[in-house]
C-alpha cells in the first residue's frame, strides 16, 4: 500500500515522485525519451522478436536505497499507470525497471543528465509554471 506520495518537480520531459509505502521510500523518474522505441527499450526475452512498437517511449525508473520490497512493486506499478496512462495507451511504450542507489545522489545525477541543471542552481522563474522547462 502506497501511504503517501509527493511530486519532487515536473519538467516538460521529467518527473520526479517520492513514494512511501510504510517505512520505505521509492524515487520515481518518468523520463519522456522523445523518440520511438526499440525492440531492446523493452526488456523482452531474446526470444521475443515481433512486437507493434508505439510512436514514444516513456522510461520509468524507480530508485530505493535498499532492494524493493515484493509487495510494493504491484502498488508502485499501478501508480505508474495512472500517472502515464493518459499518453501510453495510444502512443506511448512505458517501460519500468528497479533499481538499487542513494536516492539523493541519483536525484542529483538524473536531473542533470536530462536537464543539464543542478537542483539548487534551478532558476527560480522555471518553478513558477505547473510545467517546469
Amino acid at each position: 500500500m502506497i501511504n503517501d506520495f509527493e511530486r519532487k518537480l515536473r519538467f516538460t520531459d521529467l518527473e520526479v515522485w517520492d513514494i512511501r509505502c510504510g517505512e520505505d521510500t521509492y524515487r520515481m523518474f518518468i523520463s519522456d525519451e522523445n523518440h520511438a522505441p526499440n525492440i531492446t527499450d523493452l526488456n523482452l526475452p531474446s526470444n521475443h522478436t515481433e512486437v507493434d512498437l508505439r510512436k514514444n517511449l516513456i522510461i520509468v525508473s524507480v530508485y530505493s536505497n535498499v532492494p524493493v520490497k515484493d509487495e510494493h512493486i504491484e502498488y508502485i506499478d499501478a501508480f505508474m499507470k495512472q500517472l502515464t496512462d493518459h499518453v501510453a495507451l495510444a502512443h506511448c511504450e512505458v517501460v519500468l525497471s528497479f533499481y538499487t542507489g542513494f536516492i539523493d545522489v541519483i536525484f542529483h545525477q538524473v536531473l542533470k543528465e536530462k536537464t543539464n541543471l543542478e537542483y539548487e542552481k534551478i532558476p527560480l522563474k522555471q518553478l513558477w509554471h505547473f510545467n517546469q522547462k
